[in-house]
């Protein structure tokens, strides 16, 4: 190899790196100084959330004035500045930390694995052949592995379904029903038992652990096949297949991959400390959503979004020295663990705690969240915090809770906080909007708008609240933010073409 022909390999190698880090081009809509507002995200801010009646239709006005509430927010977040009282809480910047560590690790299955996926043509046909199916079941569920066996036992003896009921049903006096389809909401691991295949009448499935600590066994009492119908309908469950066989394999390949990841890896719990912690973590988990809201005002960022509150890691501060866990040969101490619980809230694999159980999920909950920093560690390598998709996330959620922050200071100011959560619309029109005007005018020179792009977007008028499943950060986008009711594009300039 020549020293003429290093350099070029070094390039090359480079640009792919940077190719991988910089993420999808990105339509940007807006420009408020140095910050920006990108076409995804306006839907997503419009539409992944419930917007206030004043803007909920796809009227021009009403898109509009979603377009002003969003320059709002990033006017607002400038007027907060970069250093405060906010930006220098240490729980406010573990959250928007744990915000874009989340991101991170959702653009590494994406790009590694999803992205990855080789779908086989036989295997599409098969399951396209069963996505309009659902199978009528008759069931019984077990409380515990011990109880599985028994009953497994029994139906290989050759006892009959119903026989092994009678046996082992418990007070249940008769044997439950229910359907299952293709397209329905279970968990795809538990729905592949029944869909990876064509199943006979009669045909007994399981019993197998349909839920972690609970079992099921179920037999195929009959089923009923929707056909597609028309070119439109075929075409979407054409799509539906895709989508479901790639998430599977990618999910797969990737349970494979923490698998190798964390293998040798040891955790060990401290004797005395772990029962302390636990019960703590016990209080506030076990609390019903109600009583969770409830602690919405003891926040000192956001007192709107239930999905801020965090566990009480204060209370935990009488004992923050003492050991809780070693990770390998490195000891992790209680305040090292407050510390996590803010930038990785726990993820609990079952959704319904017994309270003598606690403690074993709350175990299972810090490994599986060990095993996501392990993710994120592997993310940061491979430089997937430049990602563009990433340090949007982490910027759309910190300047929503910056402007929000910055808003109800403004308020506070003025003493018209309090009757801000109680009609929010009547301060917005006779406090906010001059303020918005003001903020307008400042920042003018520094507002571009891409106007054509922002004449092509279309919006539903459907109230939405999307969440995700199995992230410590469950909901996707932060509440619509109320700052304007301005309906009028009035400031600014026209952004320039290919800018």
């Amino acid at each position: 190899m020549s020293f003429r022909r290093i350099p070029l390999l070094f390039l090359l190698l480079l640009a792919l790196a940077c190719e991988r880090t910089r993420g999808p081009e990105e339509n940007i809509l807006v420009r408020v100084g140095d910050r920006t507002i990108s076409k995804q995200e306006f839907i997503t801010r419009a539409e992944y959330t419930i917007r206030p009646p004043y803007c909920r239709s796809d009227n021009y006005i009403h898109r509009k004035i979603v377009l002003n509430s969003l320059v709002a927010e990033k006017l607002y977040a400038l007027e907060a500045g970069e250093k405060n009282e906010l930006t220098e809480n240490e729980q406010f910047q573990l959250y928007i930390q744990g915000r874009k560590e989340q991101a991170m690790r959702q653009w590494l299955y994406n790009e590694e694995f999803y992205g990855r996926v080789a779908l086989d043509t036989a295997e599409l046909k098969q399951e396209y052949k069963l996505a309009g199916r659902s199978y009528k079941l008759s069931y019984y569920s077990m409380p515990d592995s011990q109880m599985a066996r028994l009953v497994g036992e029994s139906l290989q003896q050759g006892k009959s379904f119903e026989e092994t009921f009678a046996q082992y049903g418990g007070l249940v006096t008769s044997i439950p029903t229910r359907e299952l389809a293709w397209s329905g909401p279970e968990p795809e691991e538990f729905k592949a038992r029944f869909f990876s295949a064509p199943l006979q009448k009669g045909q007994v499935i399981g019993p197998f652990e349909a839920e972690r600590g609970l079992f099921t066994v179920a037999r195929v009492d009959g089923w009923t096949d929707r056909l597609a119908l028309g070119d439109q309908d075929v075409r979407q469950r054409w799509e539906d297949v895709r989508e479901k066989v790639r998430t599977r394999q990618a999910t797969a390949a990737y349970a494979n991959w923490i698998g190798g990841l964390m293998r040798g890896k040891t955790l060990r719990f401290d004797g005395q400390t772990f029962p302390q912690v636990a019960r703590v973590m016990a209080d506030f988990y076990m609390k019903t959503e109600a009583e969770k809201k409830q602690l919405i005002k003891q926040q000192v960022w956001n007192v709107e979004d239930s999905s801020q509150v965090h566990p009480p890691v204060e209370s935990l501060d009488g004992i923050a020295d003492l050991p809780f866990m070693v990770l390998d040969d490195q000891v992790w101490t209680v305040r090292d663990l407050q510390k996590l619980l803010l930038r990785h809230p726990l993820v609990f694999r079952s959704r319904q705690i017994p309270k003598g159980e606690f403690g074993l999920e709350f175990r299972n909950a810090i490994a599986d969240m060990v095993r996501d920093l392990a993710v994120t560690e592997e993310a940061y390598k491979k430089g997937y915090d430049r990602v563009n998709v990433v340090q949007r996330t982490a910027g759309m959620w910190r300047d929503n809770l910056l402007a929000t922050w910055q808003r109800n200071r403004l308020l506070r100011e003025k003493g018209r906080e309090a009757e801000f959560y109680k009609e929010y619309q009547k301060v917005i029109e006779s406090d906010l909007n001059p303020h918005f005007v003001e903020l307008s005018k400042k920042y003018g020179k520094k507002i571009e708008i891409n106007t054509d792009e922002f004449e092509k977007i279309k919006l539903t008028s459907i109230d939405m609240f999307v969440t995700e499943k199995n992230v410590p950060f469950p909901v996707v986008s932060p509440n619509f933010p109320l700052f304007t009711t301005h309906d009028l594009l009035d400031y600014g300039r026209k952004m320039k073409a290919g800018k």
